[in-house]
């Protein structure tokens, strides 16, 4: 019946009729066919769908290594070359022409600052008059005479120094036999060598080697040019290892001084030993309320060596950036501040992240950089109540959680930043709830900065012996060049031999 409809509705002819049944007849065979192609295809498309997906989840996890390996590059070239400055152009032709060398404006400046101060009475070793009673002109006498008082600064001729300074002493030593004793006595003790260097020569060596920053090879070229005194490398490194074991006893009194100030910071920075080492680093300690520190050279990175300088006082509060040592060493700690704001900053000014991308992180560092110095100005007022205190304490504390909020616009290295900021908070906000302790480091890394410039010029130390001596030597010398420069040589000799002074 359907067939006749079909038929009757379409007029078919017989010709038409058997075209379609053929057709047909096709469409039964190719279905599967059609269907098995479609399955196919649904299935490759699904896992094409998978597989792009997994593609652009590559796609963004190496686009995160590539923006942390350009930064790193980044870093990299900065530690070596040096940030490029950028030279700002002047608004106006006249803009910077008073400005002086250090950059400030002239009118900054008061006059009697370019000048040098007049030496007091006690410094003045000559007195030179210069007299005049006729013109040197005309030869008539002069009326009205003045004195004007000047002053001239120098020092004795170079090539007189070493008949000044360098002093060679004979000792006329006798000696006796003594029968009773039956041995040889002599009034002092006689040294093994016929010439032997004295006391000044080992504190100049050490005093040269230690705060002028001079190597072995200056040293010795300069004692050889101005006092014909000559020095071999053996002699100078025994030179500072004895002088280092007359120190020792000052040096433990040094450590125990640090121990018992209210805080202490913390740093550590490369000392390479090149031989028979147990490390390859320094560290330093040094207190909240003193110019002093102490070194500990050619140890490892461990915590050990922090604990060593600590000493068994534990109440004492810690300043040191977040290294991982740090983490359970000390019961009150303070982190820097100035460890994440020079990373923000630097992350604000790098040149490899998108336009975007740093205006949204000079954003973040601009917030943070305000935030850090209101916390800078808070930790050194005195002067406030304890509601005051909480109160300012409270605000700083949300402004520092919307600074390290996370957010979507992050790029993995300030996501970094943020996280590690989140987990340390409470350790930031030690400095606002006991008084004294600074919110920075900079104190330990301004320590370490005379050992770096040394590093530069020696390279470290040869041995571990040597770098134990220059542990005391630096420490010792270095507190007293730091807490005064014009009493330096007096202290120094006083620690040599206190029962003298």
């Amino acid at each position: 019946p359907v067939y006749n409809r079909v038929v009757m509705a379409h007029r078919l002819t017989d010709e038409e009729i058997n075209t379609r049944l053929v057709r047909l007849r096709n469409y039964d065979r190719l279905y599967p066919i059609l269907k098995a192609n479609y399955e196919r295809v649904r299935a490759e498309n699904t896992h094409l769908r998978t597989r792009i997906k997994e593609l652009e989840a590559i796609v963004a996890s190496q686009a995160t290594l590539i923006e942390t390996l350009s930064l790193r590059v980044e870093q990299l070239e900065t530690m070596i070359f040096g940030r490029r400055k950028k030279r700002a152009e002047p608004s106006r032709p006249d803009e910077h022409d008073d400005l002086g060398a250090s950059g400030a404006r002239s009118a900054d400046r008061p006059a009697a600052s370019y000048r040098r101060p007049s030496p007091r009475d006690e410094d003045v070793t000559d007195t030179i008059h210069h007299t005049l009673s006729a013109c040197p002109d005309c030869h008539a006498k002069l009326t009205d005479l003045k004195i004007i008082t000047r002053f001239s600064e120098d020092i004795l001729p170079l090539a007189e120094w070493h008949r000044v300074l360098k002093r060679v002493t004979r000792h006329r030593i006798t000696t006796g036999y003594c029968c009773t004793c039956r041995g040889r006595k002599s009034p002092i003790a006689i040294p093994p060598q016929t010439t032997s260097l004295g006391e000044n020569v080992r504190q100049f060596v050490a005093f040269a080697i230690v705060v002028l920053r001079l190597s072995f090879e200056q040293v010795e070229s300069l004692l050889a040019g101005t006092m014909r005194l000559r020095l071999s490398d053996g002699e100078v490194t025994h030179l500072l290892a004895k002088e280092a074991c007359v120190l020792r006893p000052a040096y433990e009194r040094l450590k125990g001084r640090i121990r018992l100030q209210s805080g202490a910071h913390y740093d550590e920075t490369g000392w390479r030993v090149q031989r028979e080492r147990q490390g390859n680093y320094a560290w330093v300690m040094t207190g909240t309320e003193t110019a002093e520190a102490v070194f500990l050279l050619g140890r490892s990175r461990g915590k050990g060596n922090a604990e060593a300088l600590r000493g068994e006082r534990n109440e004492q509060v810690g300043i040191s950036d977040d290294y991982g040592a740090y983490q359970t060493l000390f019961q009150n700690h303070q982190l820097c501040w100035a460890h994440p704001h020079r990373k923000l900053r630097d992350l604000a000014q790098s040149e490899t992240l998108s336009e975007t991308v740093r205006t949204y992180c000079r954003g973040v560092f601009e917030s943070f950089a305000s935030l850090y110095h209101d916390v800078r100005t808070a930790s050194a007022t005195r002067e406030r109540t304890a509601d005051e205190k909480e109160q300012s304490r409270q605000q700083l504390r949300e402004r520092f959680d919307t600074v390290a909020r996370e957010n979507a616009d992050d790029p993995s290295a300030l996501r970094k930043i943020k996280e590690r900021l989140r987990r340390q908070k409470e350790r930031y906000f030690t400095c606002l709830a006991i008084p004294g302790i600074p919110p920075d480091n900079n104190k330990a890394e301004r320590a370490l900065r005379h050992l770096v410039l040394k590093r530069k010029m020696s390279f470290g130390s040869r041995t571990q012996e040597g770098a134990d001596t220059m542990s005391v030597l630096y420490s010792v010398l270095l507190s007293l060049w730091w807490t005064s420069k014009e009493t330096f040589f007096g202290e120094y000799a006083a620690l040599r031999h206190p029962d003298v002074a």
